[in-house]
């Protein structure tokens, strides 16, 4: 009896932690959508960006801007490592982290800036790896308050030299099931294509160098923005898919448990039929 009360025991705290992460799955579904919604209406933005500075470079055909030039070739490069802050999202951050060591071995004094919490505690300091900065923290959320001003810091280190690339680490997000882990590089930024359908002059006010340089730094933030949303959806499916596997794991454990403990109650019951009749039978005699 003591091991079915185990048996009893264990089952019910397996249905215990399937009720948790049949919850988390639901929740990771649901930041799944709305992440999946406000992704779904940037990226025709992003895109639009680009196209614009296509038709723009091929209206201003070896126009220049600092941000399309190689940075300084004697600083490190840069790598910003986009991370989730929570765990419980399968194997997430571990192949974000692989693409990244590979960065590394191939840029061994490249600086690195984390965002998320998991990408700096639990995977690069491991390495023993110096950041060049202190973490960034948003929560998988993605607001231009805060997203801003680390793109102005990071064009900032590019453009005085101090950097001379920027890379980053994140996941290209493909469907519900699926993503994968990329390293684009936004720094410098690569020279737009001249759209060669597009002939007709532009007339741009107040004149094509100011335009060209708030165009080149809208496309920087779009870019990134992008990113990062990416990487966020991206998360969030990969959390859903996590606890979707943990719910049906703990499904056919309790399958197994109740199995095995319905064989030990027959067996006991078989115990006691024949403990009863051998009593009665030793009566009889």
């Amino acid at each position: 009896m003591q091991n079915l009360r185990a048996l009893r025991q264990r089952i019910r705290s397996v249905q215990n932690t399937q009720k948790i992460t049949k919850a988390m799955q639901m929740v990771a579904g649901a930041k799944l959508r709305r992440s999946q919604e406000e992704l779904f209406a940037f990226r025709p933005y992003a895109d639009r960006l680009s196209v614009i500075a296509r038709r723009f470079a091929a209206a201003h055909p070896g126009f220049d801007h600092p941000l399309l030039n190689d940075g300084n070739l004697d600083a490190p490069a840069g790598l910003v490592l986009i991370t989730s802050d929570t765990g419980l999202c399968g194997t997430y951050n571990e192949r974000v982290f692989a693409l990244a060591a590979n960065f590394l071995k191939e840029f061994p004094s490249a600086r690195v800036v984390a965002i998320g919490r998991k990408g700096s505690r639990s995977l690069i300091r491991r390495e023993g790896i110096v950041f060049l900065k202190e973490p960034v923290s948003w929560g998988g959320k993605y607001d231009p308050a805060d997203v801003l001003p680390f793109v102005d810091w990071m064009e900032q280190l590019f453009l005085s030299g101090q950097i001379s690339s920027w890379y980053v680490a994140h996941t290209q997000f493909l469907s519900a099931l699926q993503w994968k882990p990329i390293v684009p590089r936004l720094f410098p930024l690569e020279r737009p294509e001249s759209d060669a359908g597009f002939s007709e002059k532009l007339i741009v006010e107040p004149d094509s160098a100011s335009v060209a340089d708030q165009l080149l730094r809208q496309f920087v933030r779009a870019q990134f923005a992008r990113m990062l949303l990416e990487a966020f959806t991206a998360e969030h499916s990969a959390r859903m898919v996590a606890m979707k596997n943990a719910t049906e794991n703990a499904d056919d454990m309790i399958k197994r448990l109740t199995l095995i403990r319905n064989k030990a109650r027959q067996a006991a019951i078989t115990k006691e039929l024949i403990e009863v009749v051998s009593g009665a039978q030793a009566a009889m005699q």
